[in-house]
């Protein structure tokens, strides 16, 4: 509970700065806060790794600034040669709150876009160019966001 509640404070500092009354408010906020998140996503006896999540969120920054770059390079060109389309990935995240954070993550690429999921657990996928290793990339994406609250096999 007193991490939520830190870390929402400093959010907080962050966003709003270290002013006397905005840090009254912002003591306040985190608490209610604090107090809706353990309502909505109650404590459990797994925690969010902080390297792996560290090394994850380095990893989503830099694949969104070359998935930009990428995409940009299509709008500019005169035949972009895209071969839009969809694919299909085999998630392994069970459905759920972390299987929709995923999907979340992964709907911030630019360039791709999961559209459904089918019974089986199947990520569907538009995506401009289908010719992309777009599963090897969510696969990836997929080990990544498991490591940050998984403890590594004994």
């Amino acid at each position: 509970m007193a991490t939520r509640f830190i870390i929402f404070l400093v959010l907080w500092c962050i966003f709003d700065g270290i002013k006397p009354i905005s840090l009254v408010v912002g003591l306040i906020t985190a608490g209610l806060v604090t107090w809706s998140s353990l309502q909505l996503f109650p404590a459990s006896t797994r925690r969010v790794r902080i390297f792996p999540f560290l090394a994850l969120a380095l990893h989503f920054m830099w694949s969104s600034i070359g998935a930009a770059l990428e995409v940009a390079k299509y709008a500019f060109r005169r035949q972009p040669g895209l071969h839009p389309g969809f694919v299909t990935y085999d998630c392994d995240i069970a459905a759920g709150t972390k299987r929709d954070l995923y999907l979340s993550m992964v709907s911030l690429m630019p360039g791709s876009l999961p559209v459904d999921v089918d019974d089986n657990g199947r990520v569907i996928i538009h995506c401009l160019d289908i010719n992309q290793p777009i599963a090897k990339q969510m696969a990836n994406d997929e080990a990544r966001l498991i490591r940050t609250w998984e403890e590594p096999p004994k």
